[in-house]
């Protein structure tokens, strides 16, 4: 058994949290296999036997819609000899059939043929073969989430505060629903997958990583996309337990929207009309990125979700989703994911620079004689308002936040959710 407990404290942790494979399978055991764990949106899998395949952890499985019109996560192992039973990514299908033997299950993991049953005997049962599902399902704004534990606190429960976040982003859509069907932009990086988080959640890294780009964005579009990543700029950086965290931009938002024209004024009015004056101005406002722990990222002024992956200690797979709108013009969805793939694909205008940091970090940590990764920043002036901690937007408050659930977790193997 690795131990862990006295690895992570307040302000800093072990560089071995991100070089020793035996803490990375702990993780894997204690983390993603016991909480709940985002698998994909309802939207991506909007008619009956249209599925798609993704990771819970280390364990494969598949988000599938049956013709009962639910939606189900499947393990992903045929019941025979245990191979996968769907390789291909998404698709639509009446069965999953195992390409070893020829084993046959439908969209809600029923076995329905086994070639040549026979040789199985008169008390061989279809019904005790099915594939294994996820004990415990749920969706929250059409968000699908899903738990290898079959007992836990309520998915409700495990989001908190980030509820109220996820609505803030939500809300966005003059129908109330958002629609995931324009690809995905995917990277890999060899570095530990902890690097994304801390990196998703740092406001204090950007004017530096990504000098260049904003420079170089200055010069040809007028505008850096710097937002307010100086310190006192009224941007926040926040905590809100369960190891979810914010930064948020909106006090720093700059966009008019009472000057909006074209297909920007009519989607104004559009949130207007279905929200009110209030919450639509509380919508418009809004300029947050939400990490929801373990594994989901959103960033909603460039309109996409991030799915993070832990693949090895040193390996880390990144999948971001451009999301659109549904109730607003298309050609406003069409702007948000160009500019995704502008910004946060593997060769964009962004990503490149962060991607370089997470392996030189990772490089950096095989020092053995400096042991500790310092999260200080901003400690002495972090402050709790209605169950939020918040500090300054380059402070390193959502970090803090991630590892104290890290460390709850870990250290406990009885803590699931």
């Amino acid at each position: 058994m690795v131990e862990v407990s006295d690895l992570v404290c307040e302000d800093r942790v072990h560089r071995r949290l991100y070089t020793e494979s035996d803490i990375f399978v702990t993780e894997m055991e204690r983390i993603f296999e016991r909480t709940w764990v985002f698998i994909g949106h309802e939207s991506e899998v909007p008619e009956p036997g249209d599925y798609r395949t993704t990771f819970i952890g280390r364990q494969p499985v598949i988000l599938s819609r049956h013709t009962d019109g639910h939606v189900y996560v499947l393990l992903n192992r045929c019941m025979h000899r245990g191979a996968l039973v769907c390789r291909q990514e998404a698709g639509n299908t009446t069965v999953f059939r195992c390409m070893y033997h020829g084993w046959m299950y439908n969209t809600c993991g029923a076995l329905v043929a086994v070639p040549f049953p026979g040789g199985y005997g008169d008390d061989f049962r279809r019904e005790d073969y099915g594939l294994r599902m996820a004990p415990r399902v749920g969706s929250y704004r059409g968000f699908v989430f899903a738990s290898l534990q079959p007992e836990g606190e309520s998915l409700e429960d495990h989001l908190g505060i980030a509820r109220s976040y996820m609505d803030l982003i939500v809300d966005a859509a003059p129908a109330g629903t958002l629609s995931v069907r324009s690809g995905v932009q995917r990277y890999t990086y060899p570095a530990n997958w902890k690097l994304q988080i801390e990196n998703l959640l740092d406001g204090y890294h950007p004017n530096f990583t990504h000098q260049i780009a904003f420079e170089i964005s200055e010069r040809r579009r007028g505008t850096s996309g710097r937002k307010g990543n100086t310190e006192g700029s009224g941007a926040t950086a926040r905590s809100f337990g369960r190891g979810h965290g914010a930064l948020h931009y909106s006090a720093v938002q700059r966009y008019r929207w009472d000057e909006a024209q074209g297909a920007t004024a009519e989607y104004r009015r559009a949130v207007e009309h279905t929200l009110g004056p209030k919450r639509a101005a509380e919508v418009l406002g809004a300029d947050v990125q939400l990490f929801v722990f373990p594994n989901l990222f959103f960033q909603n002024a460039r309109q996409h979700f991030r799915v993070i992956r832990p693949v090895a200690v040193d390996r880390t797979e990144v999948c971001a989703y451009p999301y659109t709108l549904d109730g607003a013009p298309e050609e406003l969805g069409r702007q948000q994911v160009k500019g995704l793939a502008w910004w946060a694909s593997a060769a964009a205008f962004g990503q490149p620079d962060d991607l370089e940091a997470f392996v030189r970090c990772q490089e950096g940590l095989q020092v053995t004689s400096a042991e500790w990764v310092l999260f200080a920043r901003g400690t002495h002036r972090e402050r709790l308002v209605e169950g939020e901690i918040i500090g300054d937007v380059t402070d390193e408050v959502p970090q803090r936040g991630f590892y104290r659930e890290w460390k709850r977790r870990m250290v406990d193997p009885t803590k699931h959710g």
